[in-house]
């Protein structure tokens, strides 16, 4: 094995959380509103059923192959050149959302926060912050999870409290007046985004100990997860409403600008930023890990480390190639990247598991066929 350390069973239910909140803190709520309108917050209470399954064939494919990660499993049910097509494909989408991850933070911090500051600052100091986390090794960035995931809890318990006095009912009102397919659609959104992506904690699987309690902290680690997203798109529809939901991609910090309490408690944005800027940074590690790792799986190397200098290069330059600006990226990436999110965490899982599933019966029929008659 590459990696030698292991990860406690909390240490990973950790990651998952912070991979599942990741950039999600800021984008979620645009994202689920533009099919669901006013009913949003309902599609998200139905996405977490959808998302708890796909949560579950993650897992299945891993107690199929256990010890083997995505990479390696693909291998192992498609044969040596098939699998390794397909293993391509996703380490290629690994890169992709690595670098999108990248690109949200630059885009934010300069459009935001450091107006005049270029984009190209602010990306390089995020990627090599992140280099620097992966030639660290995988127990530190997931001790290092653990110190501040509380962090990013707070920072959203804060928003939610101190928008309650502004939120009125009125702002979700009627209810259930969303046509059936846009209600549709948002739901598998509201599964597909969050719970999809973390189709990288395949990637980490075996690098696990074998914890009494591992399925049940992985599930409850991401349903906290998705409460805290359906919890961030409920607030923003009752302050703001649907309309403007739907039409402003940092939804969160704005709600932050809006806090007031008293003329005392105010501009607490900057907070709402750290939170996102922190678990935007754990997810964009795992996927960057999840990168390099199967990139030396796939290619047999006995060593990952000197894949980590390059591979930080080539999302630096990737960061800032993908999209001219920010209008180009919400309406050119994040609504079409939905195809390929529930391509690569429902479909493709569902297919391994199949192929497993069928040579399993087909080797217990030669089995059978093989044995002498009584």
């Amino acid at each position: 094995m590459l990696i030698k350390e292991k990860l406690t069973v909390r240490q990973f239910a950790v990651l998952a959380f912070m991979g599942l909140i990741g950039d999600m803190m800021l984008i979620y709520p645009t994202l689920i509103t533009y099919s669901g309108k006013q009913d949003a917050w309902i599609c998200t209470i139905v996405s977490h059923f959808i998302g708890m399954g796909i949560l579950w064939l993650f897992y299945q494919l891993n107690q199929a192959y256990p010890g083997l990660t995505l990479i390696e499993i693909c291998s192992a049910v498609l044969g040596k050149w098939i699998g390794a097509i397909l293993a391509a494909a996703y380490l290629f989408y690994f890169l992709i959302g690595s670098a999108i991850c990248i690109r949200e933070v630059g885009d934010f911090m300069t459009t935001q926060i450091y107006l005049r500051t270029p984009i190209r600052a602010i990306i390089l100091l995020f990627v090599i912050a992140l280099g620097w986390s992966i030639l660290k090794g995988l127990g530190t960035f997931a001790r290092s999870a653990e110190v501040l995931a509380p962090v990013v809890i707070i920072s959203l318990m804060i928003l939610f409290l101190c928008l309650l006095p502004q939120a009125k009912v009125s702002n979700i009102e009627p209810f259930l007046e969303t046509p059936v397919f846009s209600f549709i659609s948002a739901s598998i959104r509201g599964a597909t985004a969050p719970y999809g992506e973390l189709i990288i904690i395949t990637m980490i699987f075996p690098y696990v100990t074998h914890g009494a309690h591992k399925k049940r902290d992985m599930f409850l680690a991401t349903l906290l997860g998705g409460v805290m997203l359906t919890l961030t798109l409920l607030i923003s529809l009752l302050v703001l409403g649907a309309e403007l939901t739907q039409h402003n991609i940092y939804v969160s910090y704005i709600l932050a600008q809006k806090i007031n309490i008293g003329g005392f408690l105010q501009r607490i944005e900057a907070l709402s930023a750290i939170a996102w800027l922190v678990s935007t940074y754990f997810k964009t590690s795992l996927y960057t890990f999840g990168f390099i790792l199967g990139l030396a799986q796939l290619f047999r190397l006995k060593s990952y480390q000197p894949l980590i200098l390059p591979t930080t290069l080539l999302l630096f330059g990737l960061a800032i190639a993908l999209s001219p600006d920010v209008l180009f990226y919400t309406l050119g990436i994040i609504y079409p990247w939905f195809y390929w999110d529930i391509t690569v965490s429902i479909i493709i899982p569902a297919f391994l598991l199949l192929i497993n599933l069928m040579k399993n019966r087909f080797k217990q029929r030669n089995n059978a066929s093989s044995l002498p008659p009584k």
